[in-house]
């Protein structure tokens, strides 16, 4: 091939200083400690349902980049994005809710971002989070993997552990027009010293799988649950979601702490109201809360 060992060497270390495992033999050479299927952007394209594709404008898979939300996010104000769909490999500053990073290295998980935009901003807009915790767990139904739930505001766990979370980001006014950005990371194969590093039980898809599902399966069956429920809520027939996020909720009934900015709070869960905000009883009285700045810990 015409290429040095210095730069395979070089190539490899790249290759491990984004997350990927790689095992060297000495005067052997190199090879990848668990199989990897690369995300294509012809694969997700030919699966997606007939409404997905749609309202899929364009679809790009990138191999690294700083954040899918934020390379939407950067476009906005100089193109069209509305319906466009962007996964990657890699992501080096991958975001969660409040400031958290969200730890996904080459390969392991199924990271998208979509853009949206909504002339007039619908009524449930607020609840559009809890909406896009829907589409993840009717994307783990359909490919077979069961008691996947919902926690509050935009988690999908299963046994208590983090599977992947949502998160959003709006430009516009609150009444319309707005551009909405739907960031969603699933953890597919973490390894080891990712998991370390992360400051909460954590799952992934091959933990949960006998058989090893495929990435470009999920992300076209997740794109296409994303691309159905935008359709639903911008022609308003998305009334009955929040009724099936209630359904997904593990934690009505559990006692948990809210930490809030300057204090925290305790008290049982009582599910969500129909503005989506959390419904707990504290000290006997029922108080709501919305997400913001809060965080829910689960106890």
């Amino acid at each position: 091939m015409d290429i040095s060992r210095a730069a395979i060497w070089k190539s490899i270390k790249h290759l491990e200083s984004l997350g990927l495992q790689i095992e060297a033999v000495r005067g052997r050479g190199y090879r990848l400690e668990n199989q990897i299927e690369l995300l294509s952007e012809k694969a997700i394209k030919k699966e997606l349902s007939p409404t997905a594709r749609q309202c899929c404008n364009e679809l790009a898979v990138l191999f690294k980049t700083e954040s899918t939300s934020s390379y939407l996010l950067n476009r906005l104000s100089t193109e069209n994005s509305h319906g466009n769909a962007v996964f990657a490999e890699y992501q080096s500053n991958g975001r969660g809710r409040r400031g958290n990073q969200w730890i996904s290295p080459l390969g392991s998980g199924v990271c998208v971002s979509v853009a949206w935009h909504f002339d007039i901003a619908p009524n449930a807009l607020g609840l559009l989070s809890l909406y896009m915790g829907v589409a993840t767990v009717r994307t783990f139904s359909a490919l077979g993997i069961d008691n996947i739930g919902l926690k509050w505001p935009n988690d999908i766990v299963i046994n208590d552990k983090k599977l992947g979370g949502v998160l959003l980001e709006l430009r516009g006014e609150a009444s319309g027009p707005v551009d909405v950005i739907i960031g969603i990371g699933v953890n597919f194969d973490l390894p080891e010293f990712a998991s370390a590093n992360i400051d909460k039980a954590v799952a992934d898809i091959c933990s949960l799988t006998a058989k090893r599902l495929s990435r470009n399966k999920i992300a076209s069956t997740l794109l296409t649950n994303i691309f159905e429920i935008l359709r639903e809520l911008q022609s308003g027939a998305s009334s009955s979601l929040l009724d099936e996020w209630r359904q997904y909720d593990q934690s009505v009934g559990r006692r948990a702490k809210l930490i809030l900015p300057g204090k925290e709070i305790e008290g049982i869960l009582k599910g969500v109201d129909n503005q989506g905000s959390l419904i707990m009883i504290v000290d006997g009285q029922q108080k709501s809360f919305t997400s913001g700045e809060v965080s829910l810990r689960i106890q």
